[in-house]
């Protein structure tokens, strides 16, 4: 009978782990005239900061009074450029500039890049997002439901 051996997690082990995290590939966009660099794991720090950028635009969105219906539903759209901005190093403005970034995010549906890299995304790791997001929204209407 094996026993199983717990080991004390060292620094040098938590770096070690660190680097896992960090794994890139590269994938080739647009008939291949541009390389786009991908997180093959997408860390729940990144999906976090993901989220953050876009419940910011949200919130931006209504306490400006451009929070109409249509527009928020556009912002989906949004959402997948700032993932896209997170985990890729496609050159989308760090800034949460509302104008810029529908530029940018019709920029990629148009040409085809926003599906291409989406394609080469480990659905896994999609997953992981869908779920966030969901876990999010379940909180946010509890929220609500408590407030009205």
């Amino acid at each position: 009978m094996t026993k199983n051996q717990n080991k004390k997690l060292t620094a040098s082990g938590l770096k070690s782990l660190e680097s896992n995290l960090n794994e890139r590939k590269t994938i080739f966009v647009y008939g291949g005239q541009f390389a786009v660099t991908i997180s093959v794991v997408f860390r729940e720090s990144m999906i976090e900061n993901v989220l953050k950028a876009y419940l910011s635009i949200l919130n931006e969105l209504q306490e400006h009074g451009e929070g109409d219906e249509d527009l928020i539903r556009g912002s989906l759209g949004i959402f997948n450029t700032l993932v896209l901005r997170e985990f890729t190093d496609l050159p989308i403005p760090k800034s949460n500039d509302l104008n810029r970034l529908i530029t940018v995010t019709n920029t990629l549906l148009d040409t085809g890049i926003m599906k291409e890299v989406y394609d080469a995304i480990s659905p896994q790791q999609l997953l992981k997002i869908e779920e966030k997001l969901k876990s999010v929204q379940s909180n946010f209407d509890q929220v609500v439901k408590t407030i009205e």
